[in-house]
């Protein structure tokens, strides 16, 4: 039995989906305050809880050989940090003293990328503190340290530019991002359940292509089908920026941190990667081109 955490966002579901698909029998723990609607077609197991109630969750760990946590508050929605540590860090930190309990063998954990340009951003520290408890834990773990999502790009920032044709970034034009495919995610984080290879390790994981925001920005042109602009702020502005807000907010949003965590580029080598899951990955170039095309059949 496989317990997913984390099944109602787009990588959770799509990590539910190939599971089924590869014959595993599926729980998927979720909040109480969660729509399960999606996932009760996908055939899986659903079980709703507060996280708190000790009953309910021994319940969902009955019989789990692996624990899989794509649990991720969305900080778009959810920007105080006080929540990220009652959240994402609480939530975890009971699933890892589940698991021990209940001699799960396996515990795959989706992380950030560059934790260290994170170590001043809340969501960053929690990722990272999560990461050491796993190591000493006993567990047999697999941790993806993610670059960035194509969704990601798509939906936030690929919104926001078909809407209005621009959109401000804190990046510079010549960094460099490589995007990676919710498919091939999904497949790295499936694939880890039962290759040695993923066993006890850390692994970066990023898309095959890279591109400069300067390059971002023509993709995306061509993709909607009209000029787009990425209006690049410079770092000195946003610094001050968030240091009005953090003044104001008495450090409520820590938007130093967000700064801190959200500039410079993203992406790694993996050359490691490629050898461990033996991952043939889609183009970012294709997945846009394809997302906005039938984005607009839908619309019209």
């Amino acid at each position: 039995m496989i317990l997913c955490v984390g099944s109602t966002g787009l990588l959770g579901r799509k990590v539910v989906k190939d599971l089924i698909s590869r014959k595993f029998k599926v729980r998927c723990l979720l909040r109480n305050s969660s729509k399960t609607s999606i996932l009760e077609k996908t055939g899986a197991e659903i079980i709703q809880t507060d996280f708190k109630n000790m009953e309910l969750l021994d319940r969902a760990f009955k019989g789990v050989d692996t624990v899989i946590s794509t649990f991720s508050t969305n900080i778009a929605k959810q920007p105080e940090t006080k929540g990220l540590w009652s959240n994402d860090y609480q939530i975890n930190f009971e699933l890892i003293k589940k698991a021990k309990e209940h001699r799960v063998r396996k515990f795959v954990f989706t992380s950030y990328w560059g934790l260290a340009k994170f170590g001043a951003f809340e969501h960053g520290m929690i990722k990272k503190m999560i990461e050491d408890l796993l190591i000493i834990s006993g567990l047999d773990y697999t941790v993806l340290r993610i670059t960035s999502l194509a969704t990601d790009m798509s939906l936030l920032l690929g919104s926001s530019l078909k809407k209005r044709g621009f959109a401000p970034i804190i990046m510079k034009k010549l960094e460099r991002i490589s995007p990676i495919l919710l498919e091939d995610l999904s497949f790295c984080i499936t694939d880890s359940i039962q290759n040695p290879k993923a066993s006890k390790s850390i692994i970066e994981v990023a898309g095959k292509e890279e591109y400069t925001f300067l390059e971002l920005q023509n993709l995306f042109s061509d993709a909607i089908g009209k000029n787009i602009h990425l209006i690049f702020v410079p770092l000195l502005i946003a610094n001050i920026i968030a240091y009005i807000i953090d003044s104001l907010t008495v450090n409520k949003y820590n938007a130093r941190g967000l700064v801190s965590a959200f500039t410079g580029g993203s992406t790694c080598d993996i050359t490691t990667m490629n050898d461990i899951f033996r991952l043939d990955q889609g183009s970012f170039k294709a997945y846009l081109t394809d997302h906005y095309k039938n984005s607009n059949c839908t619309l019209g």
